[in-house]
């Protein structure tokens, strides 16, 4: 039973990226030169956010998608109004720790959103759900979901959209009718719920309110941190070439911010935790940052194989890891980019890198395609694209990992 279930996943899996490619280019599509700058466009108030389903392969029944259809008009309207809506009908087990996962999730989007200092809610919101795979077995359907979906913030003039953000839903019947079993969301709120949820114990309702209480208890920290280090800004150094293309790069995070870049030698990671820092890597090297494979401290990408020698060939783990660019960008004092890692983010310019993190864990790299900016020239809203998952205008106060570093491109030795 085991081998079946495994082999099912599997075949799931490939079916799954096989979709993820078809959609990628679909977008790609889509998000043409001149589309680009309609999304820039203002838009008009939508008072109730919309949802739907997309089966072309009809591979749900009509049943199974009205539930899904429910839930995500039940997620559109979390994020459009920042009210927590009830899912516990559409849950086979009001009980299970599956349900309360599930609802303490959402509830983080709006308790961590109503934290910040903008109004957070949106004057229209379009959640699409597309049905990329679905198998039964044991009585239980298995359904994959990629879905897309636009927001606009009432607090800007700019469309955001969201690509290709997986799902997995797990149905069962009970009565004749089809409930949740199960779901599993890949984003920022749901991640960090589902990890918080493993540190604690008790019933599923007691580990709920510890999970909320301790990213309460994050997210404050971070606004406070934040706040002390808006303005941080040591001596500014110097690089011997300071001809970084900011608008090259930017361009470069438009076009393929709903799609993946396999053109030469350039892969995606998305398996293999995230495309994210993949994606603000390959954008810097569009605006003109030479690879570096000098010395120890490297940022170089000639082939999936990791390689520390000096050798313009394999990669290193700073191209595609959080945290080792970082630390590349910190300790580069020879040759190579030249970045300021302890200036704070009312510093920020387009094709800077931005850093984001939760719970102690600096989480996800995002690229800035713009910056509105104060009366006294501080940024006061920075715009991002990033990939795993696929966002393009999203603007950073959005992100419910709260804690942001600045990651800014001087130029290179």
């Amino acid at each position: 039973m085991l081998g079946l279930l495994v082999v099912a996943a599997v075949v799931m899996t490939a079916v799954l990226f096989e979709y993820k490619d078809k959609l990628y280019t679909e977008i790609s599509q889509t998000l043409s030169a001149d589309s680009a700058d309609e999304i820039t466009e203002e838009i008009g108030i939508q008072e109730d956010p919309e949802a739907y389903i997309i089966d072309e392969n009809d591979l749900i029944s009509d049943e199974q998608e009205a539930v899904l259809q429910q839930y995500a008009y039940r997620y559109a309207q979390t994020l459009a109004f920042l009210e927590i809506q009830d899912i516990s009908d559409l849950y086979s087990d009001k009980e299970s720790e599956a349900y309360y996962l599930n609802k303490i999730a959402l509830d983080v989007i709006v308790t961590v959103r109503k934290m910040a200092s903008k109004d957070m809610t949106l004057e229209e919101c379009t959640v699409t759900y597309n049905v990329a795979d679905a198998y039964s077995y044991g009585g239980k359907t298995y359904i994959s979901i990629l879905e897309d979906n636009t927001q606009k913030f009432r607090f800007l003039d700019v469309l955001t959209q969201n690509f290709i953000i997986q799902h997995e839903f797990v149905l069962e019947q009970q009565d004749n009718n089809w409930y949740i079993k199960s779901h599993a969301h890949e984003e920022d709120f749901y991640l960090l719920a589902e990890e918080a949820w493993e540190q604690f114990r008790g019933t599923a309702e007691e580990k709920a309110a510890k999970v909320m209480d301790a990213i309460i208890a994050d997210t404050e920290e971070n606004i406070v941190w934040a706040k002390e280090n808006y303005l941080n800004k040591t001596e500014e150094k110097t690089a011997a070439y300071t001809n970084y293309d900011r608008e090259a790069a930017v361009e470069y995070a438009k076009e393929w911010v709903g799609e993946r870049n396999y053109t030469g030698v350039y892969l995606a990671y998305d398996p293999f935790g995230g495309n994210c820092q993949n994606f603000a890597s390959q954008c810097l090297h569009a605006g003109g940052l030479a690879m570096d494979y000098n010395g120890y401290n490297q940022w170089k990408f000639y082939s999936k194989t990791l390689n520390g020698y000096a050798t313009p060939s394999g990669r290193s783990y700073s191209w595609t890891g959080v945290e080792p660019f970082f630390d590349y960008c910190y300790h580069n004092t020879s040759g190579g980019i030249v970045a300021h890692t302890d200036w704070g983010v009312a510093f920020t310019q387009k094709g800077d890198v931005i850093q984001v993190g939760a719970m102690g864990q600096w989480r996800h790299s995002v690229f800035v395609i713009d910056v509105i900016y104060d009366e006294n020239g501080y940024a006061e809203e920075i715009i991002l694209a990033s990939n795993t998952a696929d966002r393009i205008n999203y603007p950073l106060s959005a992100y419910i990992y709260t804690a942001p570093r600045l990651i800014h491109i001087v130029g290179q030795n």
